[in-house]
């Protein structure tokens, strides 16, 4: 009696690309819940003085959530948990809902601007141009195709020319991490 090698492999395949799938659903929803707890913290702080209770502490709820060390690990992370481009200032603003401590830095902005452009130019991170932008110059980043992104051919020809592959005709482009619509 042989074993056949091949449909256990694409069974494993189909499994593993399945647990992925649940693993990104997870992780979308936790990053939106922390955004909620963070919104909630601020609107409770807001309100606390009005109601003679004390702002709340924060830090040790933030101190539970293991963030990746460093700046640019967080914008990695920030990034490839998107479901669409950011802007530099989208991107400082998540940092500071994570909790992420920017006193240290005396211009985060710019420090963000170096660690995108640095990301842009290793193509770890993809720069997107748009016109209707609000973002200065239009610019928003997003995590590199290939780092995240699944094109499926619906109708069309696909094409490699050397390292680079491409699609003419119509494709579906899903993010590993966010579906686009």
């Amino acid at each position: 009696m042989s074993i056949d090698y091949i449909s256990l492999y694409k069974s494993a395949q189909t499994e593993l690309e399945t647990l992925r799938e649940e693993k990104v659903e997870l992780e979308r929803s936790i990053a939106n819940r922390d955004a909620q707890i963070a919104a909630l913290i601020q609107t409770m702080n807001a309100i606390a003085p009005l109601v003679g209770e004390k702002a709340l502490d924060d830090s040790s709820i933030l101190a539970t959530e293991n963030p990746p060390a460093g700046m640019t690990g967080c914008i990695r992370t920030i990034l490839a948990k998107a479901c669409e481009p950011l802007s530099a200032s989208e991107i400082r603003d998540k940092l500071e809902s994570i909790g992420f401590d920017m006193k240290s830095y005396s211009n985060p902005l710019a420090t963000i601007h170096t660690i995108l452009r640095r990301l842009t130019e290793s193509s770890q991170v993809e720069a997107h141009y748009e016109m209707d932008s609000t973002a200065p110059g239009g610019k928003k980043f997003a995590i590199a195709a290939g780092k995240g992104i699944v094109i499926e051919k619906v109708a069309g020809k696909t094409f490699q020319i050397g390292k680079m592959k491409g699609l003419i005709g119509v494709g579906k482009i899903t993010r590993r991490r966010a579906e686009h619509e």
